[in-house]
């Protein structure tokens, strides 16, 4: 009996042993994460927080025979592991897009014509066991009278190229220093930019593209981050990242005739191609096709890369770049790597054998299409509360770095 009374005592031993080993792992386990986050929020706590404004405009008074030189070669910027305070503000406008795309209720009808309203009309009765799939996934506003143009057009598959046309504006909701872990946009009514911006436009000397401004945590240059800053038009219906031209029609080689063939019969895609070599070996043994090289004077249209360049934008915007504001000691720096896009022509004898044989087949105009890029790359050590401006010949950036009440190393 002493025996088994003596097992039992030892059984409830250990139950109590381990029950107590998982009670002190868990209150040190609670205890490192109040530590760690407690650390970081003390961390946080005393980041140096700046206020940055930024204008970017395009020159309109430039002449159109600048004796500048700019190289037709894209300078290609990867925009991977940079934070984007601009696509999130876009996103949002995608869901009005989404409903746009959809039907109107059966029960919303239309208002006499030309008006362009729609009135509700209140579901029957036993609408709740009556619903249909037209009546779920259609239009429809909880007001009693809603207008139509409310919702903007949209693609079928709505996405970032729903925007062919930014707003100049980015404007946010603001944020508490003490609370972020990082970089915010602010309201509208912190940009100071604006006369200068109303002057630019009144005098005909300057587009505006960007103009927003936001508060960050400055580190030093190693712990820095970069800023990705984009707006303006969107090229991507038009152009590729290395501004090569899109075709009208994206259809397979062999499924479009080209007009110096021989004849108009389609091919299946291996003697299209075959095709198209003899035809081209015969109109240059005959002489009425030849390959033009470019002259020492005249730019050569540039090669895309053969390899994908890793962390390049999906779209193709008018202005796309970086900007990272850093400190060395107490003195702030403002790094910039921005590309303007702008469109141009080039002639055939400027472009690769490749191109000029694909225009002669194709019966394709001597001018070819192509989305230049001019690059602001950037160094410069700044004063915190004085405009500095980053000039280029095509377009320029206006920036302001203001100190806040976290701005002093604490």
């Amino acid at each position: 009996m002493n025996q088994a009374l003596k097992g039992e005592l030892m059984a409830t031993s250990g139950h109590y042993n381990r029950a107590m080993r998982y009670a002190l792992f868990a209150a040190g386990l609670v205890f490192l994460c109040s530590l760690f986050f407690s650390k970081a929020q003390a961390q946080a706590s005393s980041y140096r927080w700046f206020e940055v404004e930024v204008l970017v405009f395009r020159h309109l008074d430039t002449l159109s025979d600048d004796p500048e030189h700019f190289s037709p070669r894209i300078e290609p910027i990867s925009i991977h592991g940079a934070q984007d305070l601009i696509t999130p503000l876009l996103a949002p406008q995608q869901t009005q897009g989404l409903i746009a795309a959809l039907p109107l209720c059966p029960w919303v009808s239309d208002l006499p014509a030309g008006v362009g309203q729609f009135e509700l009309a209140p579901p029957a009765p036993d609408a709740a066991f009556t619903t249909t799939p037209e009546d779920v996934f259609c239009r429809y506003q909880a007001h009693r009278i809603v207008t139509d143009h409310l919702y903007a057009p949209t693609p079928a598959d709505p996405g970032m190229e729903v925007w062919e046309q930014t707003p100049v504006v980015y404007a946010g909701e603001g944020g508490d220093m003490e609370q972020a872990h990082g970089p915010f946009l602010m309201q509208r009514s912190a940009l100071t930019f604006n006369q200068v911006k109303h002057q630019l436009q009144r005098r005909g000397i300057g587009k505006p593209i960007l103009h927003t401004s936001w508060r960050q945590p400055v580190f030093t240059r190693n712990r820095s981050q970069y800023l990705r800053l984009f707006g303006g038009q969107n090229f991507t219906d038009a152009f590729d990242y290395f501004g090569r031209a899109k075709p009208e029609y994206p259809a397979a080689l062999y499924a479009k005739q080209d007009q110096n063939m021989p004849n108009n019969v389609l091919l299946n895609p291996a003697e299209q191609q075959f095709a198209r070599i003899q035809n081209l070996l015969e109109g240059v043994e005959s002489g009425v096709f030849y390959f033009e090289p470019p002259t020492p004077t005249q730019q050569v249209l540039p090669e895309a890369p053969e390899r994908p360049v890793h962390g390049l934008p999906e779209n193709v915007w008018e202005l796309d770049g970086l900007m990272r504001i850093y400190l060395v000691g107490n003195y702030l720096h403002i790094e910039t790597n921005l590309n303007l896009r702008d469109p141009d022509y080039f002639l055939e004898q400027q472009s690769s054998t490749k191109d000029q044989a694909e225009a002669w087949l194709s019966g394709a105009k001597e001018e070819v299409s192509f989305l230049r890029a001019y690059n602001l790359k950037q160094l410069r050590r700044v004063i915190s509360h004085e405009k500095h401006y980053f000039d280029h010949p095509k377009f320029g950036v206006l920036v302001e770095i203001r100190r806040t009440e976290l701005s002093r190393r604490r």
